[in-house]
């Protein structure tokens, strides 16, 4: 897919891509702005990020469509790591959103907490796969007395 633009709105381009690509797009807030002298080059999912380094775009995909929102409409949550360790967290968030900024989510281990960056969809969406507990209960009966067993999950379910 090859596309040049000479001078059109954000909103637009966006539009254009999603027609060519067949991606679906959820914008995010108001696309405002200019795309100017910029030509893209490649597949769908690449063209749209390439869109977001030139228009200063946040772009997300999910597997079936493109999340974009302007950077400056974006939320920042901090989420404690609790038991699981970054590298489990990174892999369920890109299970959800294979592809996103790199700055979406940064790891601070001094403090040990995550520090989640993007539009509401996305940030709301990564805060709830991160937050599911890393622990299960169990009921189970003993001599026909319940007793709750916790069970500690090492690794991220499939």
């Amino acid at each position: 897919m090859r596309l040049k633009v000479i001078s059109q709105p954000v909103s637009q381009v966006v539009e254009t891509l999603a027609f060519m690509t067949g991606i679906p797009v959820t914008p995010v807030g108001t696309l405002n702005g200019t795309v100017e002298n910029w030509t893209v080059d490649g597949s769908g999912v690449e063209a749209f990020r390439a869109l977001g380094e030139a228009a200063n775009l946040f772009v997300a995909f999910d597997g079936s469509r493109m999340i974009i929102s302007p950077k400056s409409e974006m939320n920042t949550v901090v989420l404690e790591q609790r038991t699981r360790s970054w590298d489990v967290a990174r892999n369920a968030v890109r299970a959800l959103f294979p592809i996103y900024p790199e700055t979406a989510i940064q790891y601070d281990p001094t403090s040990d907490v995550l520090i989640v960056r993007g539009p509401p969809i996305f940030v709301s969406a990564v805060e709830s796969v991160l937050n599911r507990s890393m622990e299960k209960t169990v009921q189970v009966f003993k001599e026909g007395v319940p007793e709750v067993v916790t069970v500690q999950r090492t690794s991220a379910p499939n």
